[in-house]
Protein backbone atom coordinates (compact mmCIF):
# COMPACT_ATOMS: atom_id res chain seq x y z
CA UNK A 1 0.00 0.00 0.00
CA UNK A 2 1.13 3.58 -0.10
CA UNK A 3 2.95 5.64 -2.63
CA UNK A 4 3.99 2.59 -4.46
CA UNK A 5 5.16 1.15 -1.29
CA UNK A 6 5.54 4.64 -0.05
CA UNK A 7 3.15 5.06 2.79
CA UNK A 8 2.10 6.61 5.93
CA UNK A 9 1.47 5.68 9.57
CA UNK A 10 1.42 7.57 12.84
CA UNK A 11 3.61 7.51 15.89
CA UNK A 12 3.24 9.40 19.10
CA UNK A 13 6.14 10.21 21.40
CA UNK A 14 6.85 11.77 24.75
CA UNK A 15 10.00 12.61 26.59
CA UNK A 16 8.65 10.65 29.55
CA UNK A 17 6.72 7.40 29.22
CA UNK A 18 3.55 7.24 31.27
CA UNK A 19 2.14 4.21 32.98
CA UNK A 20 -0.82 2.47 31.36
CA UNK A 21 -3.10 3.85 34.05
CA UNK A 22 -1.90 7.41 33.41
CA UNK A 23 -2.43 6.97 29.67
CA UNK A 24 -6.01 5.85 30.14
CA UNK A 25 -6.86 8.23 32.98
CA UNK A 26 -4.57 11.28 32.83
CA UNK A 27 -4.85 13.31 36.01
CA UNK A 28 -5.18 16.60 34.14
CA UNK A 29 -6.96 15.61 30.95
CA UNK A 30 -9.12 17.77 28.71
CA UNK A 31 -12.79 17.36 29.76
CA UNK A 32 -14.72 14.71 27.83
CA UNK A 33 -17.32 17.29 26.77
CA UNK A 34 -14.59 19.41 25.15
CA UNK A 35 -13.27 16.40 23.25
CA UNK A 36 -16.78 15.47 22.08
CA UNK A 37 -17.36 19.02 20.84
CA UNK A 38 -14.04 18.95 18.97
CA UNK A 39 -14.86 15.56 17.44
CA UNK A 40 -18.19 16.87 16.10
CA UNK A 41 -16.42 19.83 14.51
CA UNK A 42 -13.72 17.63 13.00
CA UNK A 43 -16.26 15.18 11.59
CA UNK A 44 -18.24 18.02 9.97
CA UNK A 45 -15.05 19.40 8.40
CA UNK A 46 -14.14 15.98 6.98
CA UNK A 47 -17.62 15.50 5.49
CA UNK A 48 -17.45 18.97 3.94
CA UNK A 49 -14.04 18.21 2.39
CA UNK A 50 -14.85 14.70 1.12
CA UNK A 51 -14.34 15.71 -2.50
CA UNK A 52 -10.91 17.14 -1.70
CA UNK A 53 -9.99 13.89 0.06
CA UNK A 54 -10.99 11.91 -3.02
CA UNK A 55 -9.12 14.34 -5.28
CA UNK A 56 -5.87 13.83 -3.34
CA UNK A 57 -6.35 10.06 -3.50
CA UNK A 58 -6.78 10.27 -7.28
CA UNK A 59 -3.68 12.44 -7.68
CA UNK A 60 -1.63 9.92 -5.72
CA UNK A 61 -3.03 6.96 -7.68
CA UNK A 62 -2.31 8.70 -10.99
CA UNK A 63 1.43 8.59 -10.26
CA UNK A 64 2.70 5.19 -11.41
CA UNK A 65 4.83 3.86 -8.56
CA UNK A 66 4.30 0.17 -9.34
CA UNK A 67 6.82 -2.04 -7.55
CA UNK A 68 9.01 -3.28 -9.02
CA UNK A 69 10.56 -1.08 -10.37
CA UNK A 70 9.29 1.65 -8.02
CA UNK A 71 9.95 4.66 -10.20
CA UNK A 72 8.39 8.14 -9.91
CA UNK A 73 8.90 8.34 -6.15
CA UNK A 74 10.17 11.89 -6.68
CA UNK A 75 6.85 12.93 -8.21
CA UNK A 76 4.73 11.56 -5.41
CA UNK A 77 7.14 12.82 -2.75
CA UNK A 78 6.69 16.37 -4.02
CA UNK A 79 2.88 16.04 -4.04
CA UNK A 80 2.97 14.96 -0.40
CA UNK A 81 5.52 17.61 0.55
CA UNK A 82 3.31 20.28 -1.04
CA UNK A 83 0.31 19.11 0.97
CA UNK A 84 2.33 19.18 4.19
CA UNK A 85 3.64 22.67 3.41
CA UNK A 86 0.06 23.93 3.17
CA UNK A 87 -0.38 22.90 6.80
CA UNK A 88 2.30 25.38 7.84
CA UNK A 89 5.10 22.83 8.19
CA UNK A 90 8.52 22.69 6.55
CA UNK A 91 8.77 19.30 4.82
CA UNK A 92 12.06 17.48 4.33
CA UNK A 93 12.69 15.09 1.43
CA UNK A 94 15.52 12.78 2.48
CA UNK A 95 17.05 10.37 -0.03
CA UNK A 96 18.53 7.03 0.92
CA UNK A 97 22.15 7.19 -0.33
CA UNK A 98 22.79 4.86 -3.26
CA UNK A 99 25.67 3.22 -1.40
CA UNK A 100 23.41 2.44 1.56
CA UNK A 101 20.63 1.25 -0.72
CA UNK A 102 22.90 -1.14 -2.63
CA UNK A 103 24.40 -2.49 0.58
CA UNK A 104 21.22 -3.03 2.59
CA UNK A 105 18.16 -3.11 0.32
CA UNK A 106 16.60 -6.05 -1.47
CA UNK A 107 17.83 -4.97 -4.91
CA UNK A 108 17.26 -8.41 -6.42
CA UNK A 109 13.59 -7.54 -6.98
CA UNK A 110 14.53 -4.91 -9.58
CA UNK A 111 14.04 -1.56 -7.86
CA UNK A 112 15.09 1.50 -9.86
CA UNK A 113 15.50 5.21 -9.25
CA UNK A 114 15.98 7.39 -6.17
CA UNK A 115 14.34 6.46 -2.84
CA UNK A 116 12.98 9.70 -1.28
CA UNK A 117 11.40 9.77 2.17
CA UNK A 118 9.24 12.71 3.20
CA UNK A 119 8.72 13.98 6.72
CA UNK A 120 7.44 17.15 8.39
CA UNK A 121 6.34 18.30 11.85
CA UNK A 122 3.22 20.21 12.88
CA UNK A 123 3.51 21.62 16.39
CA UNK A 124 0.76 21.81 19.01
CA UNK A 125 0.16 24.53 21.54
CA UNK A 126 2.03 22.99 24.50
CA UNK A 127 4.65 20.37 25.21
CA UNK A 128 3.42 16.83 24.95
CA UNK A 129 3.37 13.73 22.76
CA UNK A 130 5.14 13.77 19.39
CA UNK A 131 3.17 12.06 16.65
CA UNK A 132 5.00 10.45 13.74
CA UNK A 133 3.11 9.29 10.67
CA UNK A 134 4.50 6.52 8.47
CA UNK A 135 3.33 3.93 5.97
CA UNK A 136 3.47 1.26 3.38
CA UNK A 137 2.11 -0.18 0.17
CA UNK A 138 -1.42 -0.87 -1.21
CA UNK A 139 -2.65 2.26 0.50
CA UNK A 140 -2.62 5.52 -1.43
CA UNK A 141 -6.21 6.07 -0.32
CA UNK A 142 -5.20 5.48 3.27
CA UNK A 143 -2.30 7.91 2.83
CA UNK A 144 -4.79 10.58 1.87
CA UNK A 145 -6.87 9.71 4.96
CA UNK A 146 -3.90 10.15 7.27
CA UNK A 147 -2.99 13.51 5.77
CA UNK A 148 -6.57 14.80 5.86
CA UNK A 149 -6.91 13.66 9.47
CA UNK A 150 -4.09 16.05 10.38
CA UNK A 151 -5.56 18.70 8.11
CA UNK A 152 -8.88 18.43 9.92
CA UNK A 153 -7.20 19.24 13.24
CA UNK A 154 -5.24 22.15 11.76
CA UNK A 155 -8.06 23.69 9.70
CA UNK A 156 -10.59 23.52 12.54
CA UNK A 157 -7.96 24.98 14.90
CA UNK A 158 -8.57 22.10 17.30
CA UNK A 159 -6.00 22.46 20.12
CA UNK A 160 -3.63 19.60 20.83
CA UNK A 161 -0.40 19.23 22.74
CA UNK A 162 3.02 18.12 21.53
CA UNK A 163 3.59 17.74 17.81
CA UNK A 164 2.60 15.62 14.83
CA UNK A 165 5.39 14.45 12.54
CA UNK A 166 4.31 12.75 9.33
CA UNK A 167 6.70 10.47 7.46
CA UNK A 168 6.14 8.89 4.04
CA UNK A 169 8.58 6.08 3.47
CA UNK A 170 9.72 3.82 0.64
CA UNK A 171 9.63 0.15 -0.30
CA UNK A 172 7.55 -1.54 2.40
CA UNK A 173 6.10 -3.75 -0.30
CA UNK A 174 9.40 -5.47 -1.15
CA UNK A 175 10.73 -5.81 2.38
CA UNK A 176 14.27 -5.65 3.64
CA UNK A 177 15.72 -2.17 4.05
CA UNK A 178 12.88 0.32 3.75
CA UNK A 179 12.48 4.02 4.34
CA UNK A 180 11.33 3.28 7.89
CA UNK A 181 14.65 1.56 8.58
CA UNK A 182 16.48 4.54 7.11
CA UNK A 183 14.60 7.10 9.20
CA UNK A 184 15.18 4.99 12.31
CA UNK A 185 18.91 4.96 11.56
CA UNK A 186 18.83 8.73 11.02
CA UNK A 187 17.07 9.08 14.42
CA UNK A 188 14.03 10.72 12.83
CA UNK A 189 12.07 7.81 14.32
CA UNK A 190 13.33 7.08 17.84
CA UNK A 191 12.53 4.77 20.73
CA UNK A 192 11.01 7.60 22.81
CA UNK A 193 7.94 7.51 20.56
CA UNK A 194 4.96 6.25 22.52
CA UNK A 195 2.44 5.14 19.91
CA UNK A 196 2.41 4.00 16.30
CA UNK A 197 -0.63 4.18 14.02
CA UNK A 198 -0.53 2.75 10.51
CA UNK A 199 -3.10 2.45 7.73
CA UNK A 200 -1.42 -0.50 6.00
CA UNK A 201 -4.43 -2.82 6.26
CA UNK A 202 -8.22 -2.92 5.91
CA UNK A 203 -11.18 -1.43 7.73
CA UNK A 204 -12.61 -4.76 8.89
CA UNK A 205 -10.08 -5.44 11.67
CA UNK A 206 -7.44 -3.62 13.73
CA UNK A 207 -4.08 -5.33 13.30
CA UNK A 208 -1.93 -5.41 16.43
CA UNK A 209 0.47 -8.11 15.20
CA UNK A 210 2.03 -9.33 11.96
CA UNK A 211 4.18 -12.17 10.73
CA UNK A 212 7.90 -11.98 10.32
CA UNK A 213 9.20 -12.83 6.86
CA UNK A 214 12.58 -13.96 5.53
CA UNK A 215 13.17 -15.10 1.96
CA UNK A 216 16.07 -17.37 1.01
CA UNK A 217 17.67 -17.75 -2.40
CA UNK A 218 18.83 -21.36 -2.47
CA UNK A 219 21.00 -22.40 -5.43
CA UNK A 220 21.64 -26.04 -6.29
CA UNK A 221 24.93 -26.42 -8.19
CA UNK A 222 25.09 -29.41 -10.54
CA UNK A 223 27.32 -30.44 -13.43
CA UNK A 224 26.25 -29.88 -17.03
CA UNK A 225 26.43 -32.59 -19.66
CA UNK A 226 24.83 -33.57 -22.97
CA UNK A 227 21.46 -35.15 -22.23
CA UNK A 228 22.43 -38.11 -24.39
CA UNK A 229 25.04 -38.85 -21.72
CA UNK A 230 23.01 -37.52 -18.83
CA UNK A 231 24.52 -39.91 -16.29
CA UNK A 232 27.84 -38.06 -16.61
CA UNK A 233 26.37 -34.85 -15.19
CA UNK A 234 24.59 -33.80 -12.01
CA UNK A 235 21.06 -32.58 -12.69
CA UNK A 236 20.50 -29.46 -10.59
CA UNK A 237 16.77 -29.35 -11.35
CA UNK A 238 16.20 -32.91 -10.19
CA UNK A 239 18.06 -32.28 -6.95
CA UNK A 240 16.17 -29.02 -6.50
CA UNK A 241 12.94 -30.99 -6.88
CA UNK A 242 14.01 -33.40 -4.13
CA UNK A 243 14.97 -30.44 -1.94
CA UNK A 244 11.53 -28.91 -2.50
CA UNK A 245 9.99 -32.11 -1.13
CA UNK A 246 12.12 -31.67 2.02
CA UNK A 247 10.81 -28.15 2.42
CA UNK A 248 7.24 -29.37 1.95
CA UNK A 249 7.72 -31.87 4.77
CA UNK A 250 9.30 -29.25 7.03
CA UNK A 251 6.54 -26.82 6.08
CA UNK A 252 3.80 -29.22 7.21
CA UNK A 253 5.42 -29.50 10.64
CA UNK A 254 6.03 -25.77 11.00
CA UNK A 255 2.49 -25.04 9.78
CA UNK A 256 1.08 -26.85 12.80
CA UNK A 257 2.34 -24.10 15.11
CA UNK A 258 -0.09 -21.44 16.28
CA UNK A 259 0.37 -18.01 17.81
CA UNK A 260 -1.64 -16.88 20.82
CA UNK A 261 -2.88 -13.98 18.66
CA UNK A 262 -6.09 -14.45 16.68
CA UNK A 263 -6.10 -13.77 12.94
CA UNK A 264 -8.60 -13.24 10.11
CA UNK A 265 -10.79 -16.39 10.23
CA UNK A 266 -11.88 -15.83 6.63
CA UNK A 267 -8.63 -17.53 5.52
CA UNK A 268 -9.33 -20.75 7.41
CA UNK A 269 -7.33 -20.30 10.63
CA UNK A 270 -8.44 -18.73 13.89
CA UNK A 271 -4.88 -18.10 15.10
CA UNK A 272 -1.80 -16.66 13.43
CA UNK A 273 0.26 -19.44 11.89
CA UNK A 274 3.71 -19.69 10.28
CA UNK A 275 4.64 -21.34 6.99
CA UNK A 276 7.40 -22.40 4.61
CA UNK A 277 6.72 -21.99 0.89
CA UNK A 278 8.80 -22.44 -2.27
CA UNK A 279 7.50 -19.52 -4.32
CA UNK A 280 9.92 -19.29 -7.27
CA UNK A 281 12.14 -21.65 -9.27
CA UNK A 282 14.59 -20.90 -12.05
CA UNK A 283 16.91 -23.29 -13.90
CA UNK A 284 18.01 -24.91 -17.14
CA UNK A 285 19.75 -23.70 -20.27
CA UNK A 286 18.56 -25.82 -23.21
CA UNK A 287 16.51 -28.91 -23.83
CA UNK A 288 19.47 -31.19 -24.52
CA UNK A 289 21.72 -30.01 -21.68
CA UNK A 290 21.70 -31.37 -18.13
CA UNK A 291 21.20 -28.23 -16.00
CA UNK A 292 24.14 -27.28 -13.80
CA UNK A 293 22.17 -24.68 -11.83
CA UNK A 294 18.72 -24.36 -10.30
CA UNK A 295 17.61 -21.54 -8.03
CA UNK A 296 14.77 -21.68 -5.53
CA UNK A 297 13.18 -18.88 -3.54
CA UNK A 298 11.91 -20.07 -0.15
CA UNK A 299 9.58 -17.79 1.79
CA UNK A 300 9.48 -18.43 5.56
CA UNK A 301 6.73 -16.63 7.47
CA UNK A 302 7.03 -16.71 11.25
CA UNK A 303 4.76 -15.81 14.16
CA UNK A 304 5.64 -13.32 16.93
CA UNK A 305 6.57 -16.19 19.25
CA UNK A 306 9.38 -17.20 16.85
CA UNK A 307 12.54 -15.25 16.02
CA UNK A 308 14.63 -14.58 12.92
CA UNK A 309 17.79 -16.27 14.17
CA UNK A 310 16.01 -19.58 14.79
CA UNK A 311 14.29 -19.35 11.41
CA UNK A 312 17.62 -18.84 9.58
CA UNK A 313 19.19 -21.81 11.38
CA UNK A 314 16.18 -23.99 10.58
CA UNK A 315 16.31 -23.31 6.82
CA UNK A 316 20.10 -23.65 6.78
CA UNK A 317 19.87 -27.08 8.42
CA UNK A 318 17.47 -28.37 5.74
CA UNK A 319 19.93 -27.25 3.06
CA UNK A 320 23.01 -28.63 4.84
CA UNK A 321 21.29 -31.94 5.57
CA UNK A 322 20.40 -32.54 1.94
CA UNK A 323 23.88 -31.50 0.79
CA UNK A 324 25.55 -33.89 3.27
CA UNK A 325 23.41 -36.81 2.16
CA UNK A 326 23.86 -36.28 -1.60
CA UNK A 327 27.23 -34.58 -1.94
CA UNK A 328 25.62 -31.84 -4.05
CA UNK A 329 26.86 -28.32 -3.45
CA UNK A 330 24.09 -25.92 -2.41
CA UNK A 331 24.40 -22.24 -1.47
CA UNK A 332 21.90 -20.42 0.76
CA UNK A 333 21.48 -16.63 0.72
CA UNK A 334 19.01 -15.10 3.21
CA UNK A 335 17.51 -11.84 1.93
CA UNK A 336 16.71 -8.81 4.12
CA UNK A 337 13.30 -9.35 5.71
CA UNK A 338 10.88 -8.31 8.42
CA UNK A 339 10.64 -9.28 12.05
CA UNK A 340 7.20 -9.94 13.53
CA UNK A 341 5.27 -7.08 15.09
CA UNK A 342 3.14 -7.36 18.21
CA UNK A 343 1.25 -5.01 20.54
CA UNK A 344 -0.73 -6.27 23.57
CA UNK A 345 -4.42 -6.38 22.61
CA UNK A 346 -5.39 -4.42 25.74
CA UNK A 347 -2.82 -1.65 25.24
CA UNK A 348 -4.23 1.91 25.69
CA UNK A 349 -3.43 2.73 22.05
CA UNK A 350 -5.56 -0.18 20.88
CA UNK A 351 -8.40 0.89 23.17
CA UNK A 352 -8.34 4.43 21.75
CA UNK A 353 -8.46 3.24 18.14
CA UNK A 354 -11.22 0.72 18.89
CA UNK A 355 -13.25 3.43 20.63
CA UNK A 356 -12.92 5.79 17.66
CA UNK A 357 -13.75 3.00 15.19
CA UNK A 358 -16.84 2.04 17.18
CA UNK A 359 -17.94 5.68 17.30
CA UNK A 360 -17.53 6.15 13.52
CA UNK A 361 -18.58 2.74 12.20
CA UNK A 362 -21.26 1.97 14.77
CA UNK A 363 -19.86 -1.49 15.47
CA UNK A 364 -17.03 -3.15 17.36
CA UNK A 365 -14.02 -3.74 15.11
CA UNK A 366 -12.18 -6.95 16.04
CA UNK A 367 -8.51 -6.91 17.03
CA UNK A 368 -6.09 -9.52 15.72
CA UNK A 369 -2.90 -10.39 13.88
CA UNK A 370 -2.25 -10.11 10.17
CA UNK A 371 -0.97 -13.03 8.10
CA UNK A 372 1.09 -10.46 6.19
CA UNK A 373 4.29 -8.67 7.17
CA UNK A 374 5.00 -4.96 7.62
CA UNK A 375 7.87 -2.55 8.17
CA UNK A 376 6.04 -1.38 11.28
CA UNK A 377 8.00 -4.22 12.89
CA UNK A 378 10.87 -1.70 12.97
CA UNK A 379 8.83 0.38 15.41
CA UNK A 380 7.86 -2.69 17.41
CA UNK A 381 11.56 -3.57 17.74
CA UNK A 382 12.14 -0.11 19.24
CA UNK A 383 9.50 -0.83 21.88
CA UNK A 384 6.81 1.31 20.21
CA UNK A 385 3.26 -0.12 20.32
CA UNK A 386 1.54 -0.14 16.94
CA UNK A 387 -2.09 -0.39 15.81
CA UNK A 388 -3.03 -0.66 12.14
CA UNK A 389 -6.37 0.22 10.53
CA UNK A 390 -6.83 1.20 6.88
CA UNK A 391 -9.33 1.78 4.10
CA UNK A 392 -9.16 -1.47 2.12
CA UNK A 393 -11.54 -4.44 2.28
CA UNK A 394 -11.41 -8.08 1.20
CA UNK A 395 -13.15 -6.91 -2.00
CA UNK A 396 -10.47 -4.27 -2.80
CA UNK A 397 -8.47 -6.59 -5.10
CA UNK A 398 -5.16 -5.59 -3.53
CA UNK A 399 -2.20 -6.10 -5.91
CA UNK A 400 -4.62 -6.75 -8.78
CA UNK A 401 -6.26 -4.98 -11.71
CA UNK A 402 -8.78 -2.34 -10.59
CA UNK A 403 -7.54 -2.21 -7.02
CA UNK A 404 -9.95 0.13 -5.27
CA UNK A 405 -11.38 1.54 -2.05
CA UNK A 406 -14.83 2.83 -1.14
CA UNK A 407 -15.21 6.59 -0.80
CA UNK A 408 -17.25 6.13 2.39
CA UNK A 409 -14.35 4.12 3.85
CA UNK A 410 -11.91 6.92 3.05
CA UNK A 411 -14.13 9.29 5.01
CA UNK A 412 -14.53 6.82 7.90
CA UNK A 413 -10.79 6.14 8.25
CA UNK A 414 -10.06 9.87 8.14
CA UNK A 415 -12.50 10.41 11.01
CA UNK A 416 -11.13 7.48 13.03
CA UNK A 417 -7.54 8.67 12.64
CA UNK A 418 -8.37 12.29 13.51
CA UNK A 419 -10.34 11.21 16.59
CA UNK A 420 -7.52 8.90 17.68
CA UNK A 421 -4.96 11.70 17.39
CA UNK A 422 -7.17 14.00 19.41
CA UNK A 423 -7.72 11.42 22.17
CA UNK A 424 -4.03 10.56 22.39
CA UNK A 425 -2.88 14.18 22.32
CA UNK A 426 -5.48 15.72 24.60
CA UNK A 427 -3.75 15.07 27.96
CA UNK A 428 -2.22 18.21 29.40
CA UNK A 429 1.39 17.85 30.48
Amino acid sequence: MGFGPLGYDFLFSRTRRKTINEQINPTNSVPALTIKTSIRGIDRWIETHKDDLVDLTCRLVNVDTTVPPGRNYDKIAHILASELKQLGSTPTISYIPQSTFKEKANIDVGLEGPRPNVYATIKGKDKGPRIVLNGAADMKGSDACMLYAIKALVETETPFNGSIMSTYTTDEEVGGYTGVNYLAEKQVITKDIDYGLSTDTGIEAIDIASLGDIEFIITVHGVSAHSGRGWTGVNAIEHASALIERFKTVGVEIGRKRSRIRTEPVYGSRWMRPGVYVTMIKGGIKGNIIPDNCELLVDRRFIPEENAETVRREIAEVVRGYSRETGVRITNKPLPGYNPMMTPPDHPLVRVVRKAARRVLGANVPVGGSQGSTDMATLSALGIPVAILGATRAESNIHGINEHVRIDDLVSITKIMAQSYLELLSARQ
